[in-house]
């Protein structure tokens, strides 16, 4: 069926509208926890109200008189894009599948200069911004979202979302393949998004005369396209496809598509198969709640010993709590207005208390790990101080981060590099590699780098130990491969491409040295044959010169003559 069918197929609409009615109401069973973390940890996430009824600059933190969780979620999402996606330094390289290819010179710096390039258009677009926003949702919701469209600015522009703005469906592996939205636009918004001529009469009513204060639900689902041919060459074959229309209406918007995935929806930690993840907000919010309560009950014992409630006779009237203020008593009741009760219960207890909630909750967001990145006396710390100082704290974050690479950072590269071939952004690809299907993401950040150090030390401490055995075994050096040892170790440590020779130009310098060092032996072997046959010459003019006597050949040798 062509775009043109859908877009008037009524039965093709029923059915898009009852996926996205079965993902609200699979999501509905979240959203009383997500509005708990929410409220306890950063209410400025989360939007549980699509349609707009709240005000967008109401206040939202009545929930939070201790500040603390906010503060340690904070830290957990500024340590996560630091560690993961700093835009200060390369967080990814570009290879291929097939291992042979991918040691080719030519093709590892053509892959390099598509690095480069695709890290100006991530600086150069708000794709940093977006990874930020999703490492803050899936800290504090365990699930976060966004769309990545193409720009003709910058290649590659992103829209973020925020908890219960979006809704989401899996396959049966468990793979994010659909994602929904209900949202509002002005009639002047739909008609420049979708055109006069599809939205209905109400929209092009209040369009026409000029209505700009009446909302109209949309309705948005992205998934999969079943009638993908990757075969075929039409109009509308595109591997994933997306519809738009009115909450009611009785026809699609707008129907398009896309060559790859557009959209990102990865969770912290993934629960069997569920569509939604759970994150460290969820481990903590416990001790977030706590932490508010046992913050009233300080502030309630500070207040009943600065203010607390007396007993006064009734002849006395209103008393005057204020400082240096006069209150007139009748005679003979002095002494009588006192204190109630004593204000009950130690601060030192709760404050002890608190104290433990903030470390649970700390602990809970890696805190201990990312504050330690940022408050080092040295700003470039190596991968390696990271990993020999929390290296079982980054074998705790190993899945986390195994999961930001594969539903985060690989989608949104691999996508990028497609946008940029398909509009012949990079140079020319060499001969070589055949597809771009080949590609394989690897990362260098300062985290990914820390967990690969564990390979590292190894390395060094083989070849170390096979340098101190050479005192006895000269040739204990045959059982290494050092080139390979030394690709290997600068692959971990992220070297540049660049400052390594290709294998072949290697191979060309050795046999040029070994010719030239034969040269030499050779030379140095025609010398030495040659002394002594200069010595004979010698030797032989000395005896031509010499003067005839009578001595006999012995007396001349024997120095007698």
């Amino acid at each position: 069926m062509n775009l043109m069918a859908y877009l008037q197929d009524t039965e093709v609409l029923k059915h898009k509208r009852s996926i996205l009615n079965q993902m609200y109401m699979e999501r509905s069973s979240y959203e009383a926890t997500w509005q708990d973390l929410s409220k306890f940890i950063n209410p400025y996430r989360g939007s549980f109200d699509e349609l707009g009824k709240r005000t967008i600059g109401s206040r939202r933190d009545d929930k939070l008189i201790d500040p603390y969780p906010m503060q340690a979620h904070a830290k957990c999402t500024a340590g996560l894009h630091s560690g993961l996606t700093s835009p200060s330094r390369p967080w990814f390289e570009l290879s291929l599948q097939d291992h042979e290819k991918a040691e080719f010179h030519t093709i590892k710096l053509w892959l390099q200069d598509c690095k480069e390039i695709m890290m100006d258009i991530y600086a150069k677009s708000n794709v940093y911004n977006m990874l930020q926003q999703i490492e803050a949702e899936l800290s504090q919701f365990g699930t976060g979202a966004a769309l990545l469209l193409q720009d003709f600015n910058t290649a590659v522009w992103c829209r973020s979302f925020t908890c219960g703005e979006y809704a989401g469906g899996v396959d049966a592996r468990g793979r994010s393949c659909q994602f929904a939205r209900k949202f509002r636009l002005l009639a002047s918004q739909m008609v420049k998004e979708f055109g006069i001529e599809n939205v209905s009469e109400a929209v092009r009513s209040a369009y026409e005369s000029r209505n700009y204060t009446d909302y109209f639900e949309v309705h948005m689902l992205i998934e999969e396209n079943p009638e993908y041919d990757p075969e075929a060459v039409k109009i509308g074959n595109f591997k994933w496809r997306s519809y738009y229309w009115e909450a009611g209406g009785e026809k699609f918007l707008k129907v398009s598509g896309y060559h790859e995935k557009p959209f990102l929806m990865p969770r912290w930690t993934v629960v069997a198969n569920s569509t939604y993840g759970v994150g460290p907000g969820h481990t903590c919010l416990g001790d977030c709640k706590q932490v508010q309560k046992l913050e009233k009950a300080d502030l309630r014992i500070l207040d009943q010993l600065a203010d607390p409630a007396l007993v006064v006779p009734n002849g006395v009237g209103t008393v005057s709590r204020l400082p240096g203020k006069q209150t007139n008593v009748p005679t003979g009741t002095q002494g009588q207005i006192y204190p109630l009760f004593s204000a009950a219960g130690s601060r030192q207890d709760i404050l002890a208390k608190l104290n433990e909630k903030h470390q649970l909750i700390a602990t809970a967001f890696y805190n201990d790990l990312f504050v330690m990145l940022s408050q080092q006396d040295n700003p470039q710390m190596t991968a390696r101080e990271v990993a020999e100082r929390h290296e079982e704290k980054l074998l705790i974050l190993s899945p986390v981060l195994e999961q930001m690479h594969n539903e985060v950072l690989i989608p949104l590269t691999k996508r990028t590099f497609e946008i940029c071939m398909r509009n012949g952004i990079f140079p020319e690809m060499p001969e070589e590699i055949g597809s771009v299907e080949e590609l394989k993401v690897e990362f260098v950040s300062l985290l990914a780098q820390a967990q690969k150090m564990v390979d590292t030390p190894a390395i060094e401490r083989t070849v170390a130990f096979a340098g101190n055995l050479m005192v006895a075994a000269p040739d204990i050096m045959d059982n290494l491969d050092l080139d390979a040892a030394l690709r290997k170790h600068a692959a971990l440590n992220g070297a540049p491409e660049d400052i390594l020779r290709d294998e072949a130009e290697v191979k060309k310098i050795r046999q040029a040295r070994a010719e030239q060092q034969a040269q030499q032996q050779q030379m140095q072997q025609a010398a030495a044959m040659a002394k002594p046959l200069k010595d004979s010459v010698e030797a032989a003019r000395l005896l031509a010169d010499t003067p005839i006597s009578n001595s006999s050949p012995a007396d001349i040798l024997m120095g007698g003559a």
